[in-house]
């Protein structure tokens, strides 16, 4: 944690990467053939798609496992592929998205689960499953088993997902040894359930549902129940679901009604609005969900906290075509649209803020940095931070700390706290990110970030910059910016002693 600020998202987010997850269920890849339409077959009233690209992500249990790598997250992938094409091009998706696959079993008898979407635009024409669902044979099971105990001798914190899509991986065997493995390291649970034997679940710490699969577990329950209003419906598929699996706590997914959390773990029932402004497509968004809240509870930053992240990664997922994942960047960017978070949400530790701008970078955005002390703010420094932000799409803040600016302008400055000073620049709508540094200059600073651009405000020759060298050394630039005359914090204080 930053020692400067009091922990924020970005805090959380770090912890969330440094968790470990293994990933354990049924693996599917997820095809991808898209094109024009311009006729209709002569052969039958179908029509013709005219291939122009086809590609290959990772799907069902694998789908979860590449939201966690594509959130930064160390991931482990335990489940069964085939020995055929489809498996050595699932394993080769899985190295160019640095997700271990070591514990994935390749099976002479069963081919590779396949899922191909056939795409005119945006629009999906056909489906073609082609799947295996026999249960493992007693050598994949040990197989397995062996290798969820090499995960629970890891160091650091970790977490476990089921992810069943009833594929024949999940077996009532390797439930049980996983999660009994599981809970007797202390290591969280989180299930994704496909049967309707909740007990096969027992041992959970959350298990997550979404609307359609809750309401066949509440029949099972209480057969041919009827509720006044929607909300009794959901308490009561909440309390059947519970009492059934015995986990701990339950997630369930409402889709277009947001999500909704119980259990032991959260202070009462907490609901959580649809964070899905714009959905281009659904596929997957069940499997981010998962993959945020193995990541969050296995870094112990809370239940309640983790579903509300959780959330909202669903809801960028869904704006995305087909079985997508998201970036620790993507996410914070988002939360801080959707939750109005603007100061702790934008103030980060150098190490959180490295991460996120290595992703932003990849996206295609460019880095502005600009440092200074900002002690008290004023039109000069805004025209500054303005004119800074129009050099890019990122701008970054490095403030001096208080241990600093003390260094630089002598014993009676900073007027104001380096918290305090984050939070009035974090308020800035052109600023995006802040962080705070306690050396004389920001030089090391700039090499861990590798901005795109370095902005200086004054009458500074580029060659006399404080890290010009290095940007300009890694085909950055440099940009100096003509201070406003008569605006300076120094001036400010000395009119206050007239």
């Amino acid at each position: 944690m930053n020692k400067h600020l009091e922990a924020s998202v970005g805090d959380d987010v770090l912890r969330m990467q440094n968790t470990q997850v293994l990933v354990l269920g049924d693996l599917i890849l997820d095809t991808y053939v898209s094109g024009k339409v311009g006729r209709i077959s002569p052969e039958a009233p179908v029509p013709v798609v005219l291939e122009q690209k086809k590609w290959a992500v990772l799907g069902g249990a694998a789908n979860v496992a590449a939201n966690i790598a594509g959130f930064g997250g160390k991931v482990f992938l335990a489940g069964r592929i085939g020995r055929d094409s489809d498996g050595e091009r699932f394993v080769g998706v899985c190295k160019e998205l640095h997700v271990d696959s070591s514990a994935v079993i390749h099976s002479t008898s069963c081919g590779t689960t396949r899922k191909l979407r056939v795409m005119a635009g945006y629009q999906q024409v056909v489906r073609i499953d082609s799947e295996s669902t026999e249960a493992l044979i007693p050598a994949d099971e040990q197989f397995l088993d062996k290798k969820v105990r090499e995960f629970m001798d890891l160091k650091g914190p970790k977490a476990l997902v089921i992810s069943d899509y009833g594929k024949g991986v999940c077996t009532t065997s390797i439930l049980k040894t996983a999660i009994g493995l599981a809970n007797a390291n202390n290591v969280p649970v989180i299930t994704d359930p496909k049967s309707l034997d909740m007990k096969r679940y027992s041992g959970t710490t959350l298990i997550k549902p979404n609307l359609s699969e809750g309401r066949e577990i509440l029949q099972l329950s209480a057969p041919g129940a009827h509720y006044a209003t929607f909300d009794a419906e959901l308490d009561a598929m909440c309390a059947a679901v519970l009492a059934l699996s015995g986990s701990r706590n339950v997630v369930l997914s409402l889709s277009e009604k947001g999500v909704t959390v119980r259990g032991k773990d959260v202070d009462g029932p907490e609901h959580f609005a649809s964070m899905a402004l714009q959905v281009a497509d659904v596929s997957g968004a069940g499997d981010t969900m998962v993959a945020i809240l193995a990541m969050g509870i296995g870094a112990n930053i809370g239940t309640s906290r983790s579903v509300q992240f959780a959330n909202i990664a669903a809801g960028i997922v869904c704006s995305k075509l087909g079985t997508a994942t998201l970036t620790a960047s993507e996410f914070l960017d988002a939360f801080k649209q959707k939750t109005e978070g603007t100061q702790p949400e934008k103030i980060l530790h150098r190490d959180e803020l490295a991460t996120i701008l290595s992703q932003a970078r990849q996206t295609g955005n460019k880095i502005v940095f600009t440092n200074g002390c900002f002690d008290l703010l004023h039109a000069g420094h805004i025209e500054t931070l303005q004119k800074s932000k129009s050099f890019g799409n990122i701008l970054v803040v490095a403030l001096n700390s208080d241990v600093s600016v003390r260094l630089l302008k002598g014993a009676s400055r900073p007027l104001q706290t380096e918290g305090d000073r984050a939070r009035i620049m974090a308020a800035m709508a052109c600023v995006d990110y802040v962080t705070i540094f306690d050396e004389e200059t920001p030089k090391e600073l700039i090499l861990k970030l590798k901005p795109d651009v370095l902005v200086k405000g004054g009458d500074y020759q580029a060659a006399k910059i404080v890290g010009a060298k290095e940007v300009l050394s890694w085909g950055g630039q440099v940009e100096i910016i003509a201070l406003v005359a008569g605006r300076s914090t120094s001036s400010l204080v000395e009119r206050s002693k007239a």
